[in-house]
């Protein structure tokens, strides 16, 4: 009988875990597997912390970029490629910094994301949870302000 309450307690465990969203959760920059282009965007840290909210996502970042500039800002995406307002705890500055953002599922571990400031796209990103929960790669495509395009690989590891 312990037998059959064991197994049935890891299956309604491995059915839960199964639902949840492989995005939601804390991640961390790894800079070390990340690599950033010369000419685009970097990151000196970033950590972003991922929940559900409805049929999308909410998402608060805090970062700083290669050059030293700080942000910390949140938004709330349905997963539909409807655009978002970023809410920004400070004036968001640097050749990353956008006003909107849009993700788009594609599927449960995939997700595409574009940021725009002012209307003009900034990057558009594919973004991916590795089958073990514990990666997620960004693999971004820019416009730096001066309208140079960068390409990059941004690898985050899950934190909690």
């Amino acid at each position: 009988m312990k037998c059959l309450k064991l197994f049935g307690f890891s299956i309604l465990a491995a059915f839960l875990y199964a639902g949840a969203d492989p995005f939601v959760g804390t991640w961390k920059l790894d800079s070390d597997r990340s690599k950033f282009s010369s000419t685009g965007t970097s990151f000196m840290f970033a950590t972003i912390q991922v929940e559900s909210a409805g049929s999308g996502l909410k998402s608060t970042a805090s970062a700083a970029d290669g050059e030293g500039l700080a942000s910390d800002f949140t938004f709330n995406s349905p997963l539909d490629g409807t655009p978002s307002k970023v809410i920004a705890a400070t004036s968001i500055r640097g050749s990353s910094a956008v006003d909107t953002v849009s993700l788009k599922r594609i599927d449960d571990h995939t997700i595409t994301a574009t940021g725009s400031k002012n209307g003009r796209l900034v990057f558009s990103d594919k973004r991916v949870v590795s089958t073990d929960g514990m990666t997620m790669t960004m693999t971004r495509n820019g416009i730096t302000p001066e309208g140079r395009k960068y390409q990059s690989t941004i690898v985050l590891v899950r934190f909690r």
